[in-house]
């Protein structure tokens, strides 16, 4: 918030080429193709710190997607999210030497990987950006993950919340390990590091260690960012604890407005400043340059939509045999028969509740998924989407949004071009950064 009380919008772009949130992105005429090039991904880096985004993250997936046979063939025909995914790391690596300020997400798992390792391949992205890292923490989900390191099943979900508590409690001390001034770089004195000033991590017990203290000094930030995305009872106690800014997936500006103050509860509850956390709903805008032509970009986008694919990956998220894909069923209810199968109980609350909203059939579900993963889809010219924006964020629903694209690039210049002028024009949206570190951009 501005001193004089305005509210900025803080924007967060999503990106997981080759399909984001829309599944036909990959074979969308528009679509550029070369997603496995590195060009790709410094062009659009460029473009989101033109549009003076907060950050861009990249989630993350540990194995090919299968179905409730076990098979990966329905996401490898399809083009399924999933089906390729590159290393975060290393792409944000790539756009951290493109770009000065746009902060920069990666998801990694505390599941499978050790806190060292966390904690070293963050700092190293935190200090070789100059200070804009952030760390998306996830505790994986599925069985064919854990099958991909060495387990038989994914943990159950309390023992995974409750280890990734521990591994970031553990990263947290590491990343601390080293005090401020504690690399001296003194030539004439002949001294490198004060070691008085480096310390081993604090041994609190349990299985989760490391002895530290890390091979590398301080952020430049303080610490990298937190970042969380659990949307259960569970997964918003973990992120009332830690996370400094939380991706959300609602259907509705009232299920926002309930799920942002539940979060502020929870991070009451840990002993912390609710305003300390930034709640950011996913959107997935279509813009035009009027109302008219932003519907037949959305009718466009649909066209491609083939309907017998979308049911097929709809019965591999919710591992269902296809006799039970009967397109004029209840959504809901296909969804209730399923629960947990995609190891994510706040996502499929999610898909119950929009489907009971607006009273979906299969087909409006596996359609919706598809194109937006049921995000809510602000539509129209860069003035009216302005507009949708800050009311949501007046209206107590969000700090700002998860932005993800349809087509890339043109949906990303769409919003950089047009949304984001109408956000500056309104003093809704910085025109330039006022700082290097991710942290000076988040407070605002």
């Amino acid at each position: 918030m501005r001193s004089d009380g305005v509210r900025q919008v803080h924007l967060v772009a999503m990106v997981q080429a080759p399909t984001s949130q829309y599944a036909e992105g990959w074979r969308h005429p528009a679509s550029r193709t070369d997603w496995l090039d590195v060009g790709y991904y410094t062009d659009l880096a460029r473009t989101l710190e033109r549009g003076c985004f907060d950050m861009v993250f990249l989630p993350d997936s540990l194995a090919v997607p299968e179905d409730h046979a076990g098979d990966v063939g329905t996401t490898l025909r399809t083009g399924g999210k999933g089906a390729v995914v590159l290393d975060p790391l290393v792409v944000l690596s790539a756009m951290a030497a493109v770009t000065t300020h746009l902060g920069l997400g990666a998801t990694v798992s505390t599941t499978f990987t050790p806190p060292y390792a966390i904690a070293r391949s963050m700092l190293s992205l935190d200090h070789l950006s100059g200070g804009r890292a952030a760390w998306n923490v996830v505790t994986s989900t599925t069985d064919e993950q854990a099958r991909n390191f060495g387990l038989d099943a994914i943990p159950a979900k309390a023992d995974r919340y409750d280890s990734a508590d521990r591994v970031v409690q553990t990263v947290l001390d590491l990343w601390d390990s080293w005090s401020p001034g504690a690399l001296v770089l003194d030539a004439e004195g002949r001294r490198f590091a004060d070691p008085a000033l480096v310390h081993r991590t604090p041994d609190r017990g349990g299985p989760v260690r490391s002895r530290g203290p890390l091979s590398l000094p301080r952020s430049p930030q303080g610490r990298p960012v937190l970042m969380q995305a659990g949307a259960s009872a569970r997964g918003r106690r973990f992120a009332g604890r830690w996370a400094e800014v939380v991706f959300s997936i609602a259907g509705s500006a009232e299920a926002m407005r309930q799920e942002r103050a539940a979060l502020r509860r929870a991070a009451v509850e840990a002993d912390r400043d609710p305003d300390d956390v930034l709640f950011l709903p996913a959107v997935q805008p279509v813009v035009g340059a009027t109302h008219e032509d932003a519907a037949a970009t959305l009718a466009e986008l649909e066209s491609h939509v083939d309907e017998q694919d979308a049911l097929a990956k709809l019965g591999r998220l919710l591992h269902a045999p296809a006799e039970e894909l009967d397109p004029a069923a209840s959504g809901a209810e296909l969804v209730q028969r399923h629960r947990g199968s995609t190891g994510s109980d706040g996502f499929e609350e999610h898909l119950v509740a929009v489907c009971r909203a607006g009273g979906m059939t299969v087909r409006d579900l596996a359609l919706r998924q598809v194109i937006d993963q049921l995000k809510p889809r602000p539509l129209g010219d860069p003035e009216q989407v302005a507009d949708e924006l800050c009311e949501l964020v007046d209206s107590a629903a969000a700090d700002g949004f998860v932005v993800t694209f349809p087509v890339v690039p043109s949906s990303v210049d769409d919003f950089v071009d047009g949304v984001v002028p109408a956000l500056q024009r309104r003093g809704r949206l910085r025109r330039d950064y006022s700082g290097r570190h991710l942290r000076s951009h988040l407070a605002g």
